[in-house]
């Protein structure tokens, strides 16, 4: 008997393993054979799984992939079972075209500040928050975008050159007591960028800038976005995650996505949402108190005031919304600039001396800001260079389907276009493309057309809508710095630099010599 059971144990366990090996060979030759997508180019470890390209995502190499990947298959590759990666202008203006009917992948599920529930039919159902990134209801999006957008347009944002100035005197004045001492440049962006963005916001100080440090929360931030890109390729391992921790850790823990906080780390988020919080319910309350304060934050409050569509849900969204958003990817776009202009000293060297001649006129900024074009053309030339963003912008292919380069994707392919593979394409922004050029920006049409075709500020109906207050931050400090600092940067090879769907240069040692003091050597 025993014989007998152990027979037919071994026989069950020898069927199931061949049922189990014939369905995975035949999934991996419809991929690779029958799939709609096999004659797209592109590696066909890629084609069979999305475990390829998450290995890549994890390991944070997703901007070198941008690039060599077009290189080598050309300006279609497949990078998935079902995803692809486009690098043209007709690829660009039909996938991020406000009237395509292209909408978000569901990569952007990881991303969402509150994750779907699946209905009784197994669909997603998204809950009615202000998600700017990860929402899907693109009328929902709409009526967000239109409510904030007076708030969030540059002649209104204007008047905050003034809070960025005074936070910038602080740092002028630490920076000058270093007296040249190396520093981590990620760290040192990050620390003025949360000391504007909170001085706008709240009209207040969360201390970075007096401790000279932001307590590891730029690199545990920045940690996060590695657990994000992995997800973001197994949609259904997020949704998981949403109904039972212990898989998601499991899952997580299976790609090397854990990590320990760093030495005296001090989350960020937990303070500032405490903040924002005790300043939204006391402005609500039927006898709210006399608060002088004339801040972003009291704007969204009388917005909310005003229109009640704007619900309090979107407020406290909107509040916290300023930092999630903005503080890694402003903290991004300055190392990405100061670095270009750290390495590239006659760059620096004409900056400095456009700001310098340049005399600022209080009360009318955006007027001066509109003379400082090379330093603008330095700021361009250092996003397209590094963008904020490491992996493809995906979308999925609407009903209709839809024929691009030469190949047609039928309903539900996701596709989308790299970031750095966009931005360094010749067809764009010329022969020289890889080089860092600010003048290319300075070149009327042709300008024109590069401002067309990028995705700086993502892409077509979805750009960012914080831009505009990015945008004053970004110049003001760097005018500023530039104008009191001699700046030298050592940047580490790129293998030594992950990014993931948020893209950051890591690893970028700086040192800050006042201008008064005797000028650096430019080997």
């Amino acid at each position: 008997m025993a014989f007998t059971i152990a027979h037919w144990m071994l026989l069950t366990i020898a069927t199931v393993s061949t049922l189990f090996g014939v369905v995975f060979l035949t999934i991996i030759i419809h991929r690779l054979s029958w799939h709609p997508l096999h004659r797209v180019p592109g590696p066909k470890l890629a084609a069979v799984s999305n475990v390829w390209h998450a290995y890549h995502a994890r390991n944070g190499r997703m901007m070198s992939l941008g690039r060599t990947l077009h290189e080598k298959y050309g300006p279609v590759v497949r990078v998935g079972p079902n995803e692809v990666w486009l690098n043209s202008k007709d690829a660009f203006s039909r996938i991020y075209s406000a009237t395509q009917g292209f909408e978000k992948s569901s990569f952007y599920i990881a991303l969402a500040l509150n994750r779907p529930e699946l209905t009784s039919t197994l669909s997603l159902c998204f809950p009615d928050t202000l998600d700017l990134l990860g929402e899907f209801d693109l009328e929902r999006y709409r009526l967000q975008r239109r409510l904030i957008g007076p708030i969030y347009h540059k002649r209104n944002l204007l008047k905050y050159e003034e809070t960025i100035d005074a936070v910038m005197t602080g740092v002028v004045e630490h920076l000058r007591a270093l007296s040249g001492t190396e520093v981590d440049l990620k760290e040192w962006m990050h620390i003025i960028t949360v000391e504007c963005l909170s001085a706008i916001v709240l009209s207040w100080s969360p201390g970075y800038l007096r401790a000279g440090t932001d307590f590891g929360s730029s690199g545990h931030s920045y940690l996060g976005w590695r657990r994000k890109s992995v997800f973001g390729l197994f949609p259904a391992a997020e949704i998981m995650d949403n109904y039972s921790r212990s898989l998601g850790r499991l899952f997580a823990k299976v790609w090397g996505l854990t990590f320990t906080p760093p030495a005296k780390f001090k989350p960020f988020f937990p303070a500032v949402g405490n903040k924002c919080m005790r300043r939204i319910n006391a402005a609500l309350r039927s006898n709210p108190p006399n608060d002088k304060r004339r801040d972003l934050a009291y704007e969204l409050i009388e917005l909310h005031k005003s229109r009640p569509e704007f619900k309090s849900t979107y407020l406290k969204r909107m509040v916290m919304t300023n930092f999630g958003a903005g503080h890694e990817t402003t903290t991004s776009t300055l190392i990405g600039v100061l670095s270009m202009l750290g390495s590239h000293a006659e760059a620096q060297d004409q900056v400095r001396d456009e700001v310098l001649q340049q005399e600022y006129v209080k009360g009318d900024g955006y007027a001066n800001a509109c003379t400082l074009t090379y330093t603008e053309a330095c700021i361009k030339e250092a996003q397209r260079l590094h963008p904020v963003i490491g992996m493809s912008l995906s979308r999925t292919v609407p009903a209709c389907g839809m024929e691009i380069d030469g190949f047609y994707f039928p309903p539900g392919t996701t596709v989308g276009c790299s970031p750095v593979a966009l931005h360094q394409n010749s067809d764009i922004f010329g022969p020289n493309a890889k080089d860092y050029r600010p003048n290319r920006w300075r070149q009327g049409d042709h300008a024109k057309i590069m401002d067309r075709y990028n995705l700086i500020w993502g892409g077509g109906a979805r750009t960012c809508p914080g831009r505009a207050l990015a945008e004053l931050i970004v110049q003001r400090v760097v005018s500023t710095l530039i104008k009191e600092f001699y700046i030298q940067v050592s940047i580490p090879a790129e293998e030594d630099m992950p990014m993931y769907f948020m893209a950051m240069l890591t690893g970028v040692k700086a040192c800050f010599r006042a201008r008064d003091a005797k000028p650096p050597r430019h080997d």
